[in-house]
This record gives structure tokens, C-alpha cells and sequence, in this order.
């Protein structure tokens, strides 16, 4: 039985309302922060918007300049650089967060971190001044500053730079 003409233009009502609610959505969380293209998918789909609807408002929300994932990636790697994360951790989260390596590595070139002196100001606001007393403290140090997402190669400098004193 096909459907009658009243009956598609009521789901092509519905299918236009629902564009214009996930476009309010959608405008509500890019005026908090900026978001990834995969992070606004998810969150339209968890309010239960149709995937097509999803896709359109997303479509449109880029070609106006509204979301852009290249700008989100650099605010976000500014931010996590700022926080005292390491690349490792910065490449891993970029991938849960939907963003492309490519884009993860423009953002990381444009800010150009000092990736052991990043190490060593971290060191420095978790664990102060202090070298590690024993080997169980130094362990502690590694862990943590590796589950911060940076290598052992930074680390080893970190931990000598605070060996020799060297807070400048």
C-alpha cells in the first residue's frame, strides 16, 4: 500500500521539524565550546534524532562555517598542551574524539610545544622541586608522567633536570 500524499507531506513535516530542533541543538552546544564532528553526531543521536537528520544539520552547520573540526582540533591541542598532556596522550584522545592524525599533527606544528620542557613543568606542579628520595618514588613520577602522555626518553630528561636543580 503506498502511502497517500497527505501522509508524505506529514513526514516530510516532521522530517523538516526535526532538522530545525537538532539545528537548535546543535547551535546550543557549539555556543558553550567547540566540538568535534563526531562529538555533535553522538550527542544529536542520544537526544534520538534520525541519523539522516543528524547528517543534514552537521552538513549545514559546516558549510556555514559553523563547526569546523580543523578549529576544533586546534583548540583543543592549545588546551591540552596547556594542561600539561603529552603527544601521546593528545594523539590518543584526538582518535576517541573522532579528529584525523593529519589534523592532530597540523594543530601540534602550529603550537609547536617544547615536549621536555612541557615534561618537566609537569613534573615540577605535580611533584615539586624534590628528586624522588628512593626507586618507588621515581616509579611513581614515570607513571604518572607516562599516563600523562609522554615518552621515557622526556621523562629520563625530566627527572634529570630536577636531579640538577634546574627549575628555571
Amino acid at each position: 500500500m503506498k502511502p497517500s500524499i497527505d501522509q508524505t507531506d506529514e513526514q516530510s513535516d516532521d522530517r523538516s521539524n526535526d532538522a530545525q530542533q537538532a539545528e537548535e541543538v546543535l547551535v546550543r552546544l557549539m555556543a558553550r565550546r567547540e566540538h568535534s564532528a563526531q562529538e555533535l553526531r553522538q550527542k544529536l543521536k542520544q537526544r534520538g534524532f534520525d541519523h539522516n537528520v543528524v547528517e543534514l544539520v552537521l552538513e549545514k552547520a559546516q558549510q556555514q562555517g559553523w563547526q569546523s573540526d580543523q578549529r576544533f582540533a586546534q583548540v583543543w591541542v592549545r588546551t591540552c598542551i596547556a594542561r600539561g598532556d603529552g603527544a601521546r596522550k593528545i594523539n590518543a584522545q584526538a582518535q576517541q574524539k573522532g579528529l584525523s592524525s593529519e589534523l592532530i599533527q597540523q594543530a601540534l606544528a602550529a603550537e609547536q610545544p617544547n615536549w621536555s620542557d612541557a615534561c618537566f613543568e609537569r613534573l615540577l606542579r605535580k611533584f615539586g622541586e624534590q628528586p624522588p628520595q628512593d626507586q618507588k618514588q621515581r616509579d611513581k613520577i614515570m607513571r604518572h608522567l607516562l599516563q600523562r602522555g609522554f615518552s621515557f626518553d622526556e621523562i629520563k630528561r625530566a627527572l634529570e633536570r630536577q636531579r640538577q636543580g634546574d627549575a628555571d
